[in-house]
């Protein structure tokens, strides 16, 4: 993929701290060139493998084996990696803010994507909500309230974590994001931090 100037998408560098073993993540922007191989280079070999829903590979001697070859801005990603370290990506295009997600009755490994974080309760459109029965991350998850909105300890979407959707029929929606937070950005002086 190559543009000029002029008709390049903006794109931005981000980073997405890791820890060993595997993190439940998503992409919010992604290079023009998804190959697995270039999304997951910044990690070397310290990445073994990517699993997502219907589809995975393994890290084999600098190469890919397995059916996922692809990476998708819809999609939440398991990363497993055998020590801490960051995942960096440049010029990576920016994700539609409006994009529609088609799930399937049953559990959906689905991304979130914009950086920055909302609520639950405004990021999901209200015709939908009686048809989710449950949303997991890594280590919190919420159900539906029987006094409305939303019990447990997750309590909003953010940018660069993966979701798991459990919903009881076919549905499709996009995201409102009209009470989106983005949260500091990083400066000069935040050296060794990393923001998604």
């Amino acid at each position: 993929f190559e543009c000029n100037e002029d008709d390049c998408p903006d794109t931005i560098d981000y980073c997405l701290e890791l820890y060993a073993g595997a993190n439940l993540i998503s992409f919010y922007a992604l290079p023009a060139d998804s190959l697995i191989s270039n999304v997951m280079s910044s990690l070397g070999d310290n990445v073994t493998g990517v699993i997502t829903e219907g589809g995975a590979s393994t890290q084999i001697d600098g190469g890919w084996a397995g059916s996922l070859t692809t990476l998708s801005p819809k999609k939440g990603y398991w990363i497993i990696v055998t020590t801490g370290g960051d995942l960096c990506l440049e010029d990576a295009m920016q994700t539609d803010p409006a994009l529609e997600y088609n799930l399937n009755a049953g559990a959906n490994l689905i991304s979130f994507p914009s950086e920055g974080s909302v609520d639950l309760g405004d990021a999901l459109p209200d015709d939908i909500e009686s048809y989710i029965s449950g949303i997991i991350t890594e280590g919190s998850a919420a159900t539906p309230s029987i006094n409305g909105g939303w019990a447990g300890s997750l309590t909003a979407f953010n940018g660069g974590k993966g979701y798991w959707m459990i919903t009881t029929a076919d549905i499709s929606f996009s995201f409102d994001l009209t009470n989106l937070s983005i949260g500091r950005k990083k400066t000069d002086s935040d050296v060794g931090l990393i923001y998604p």
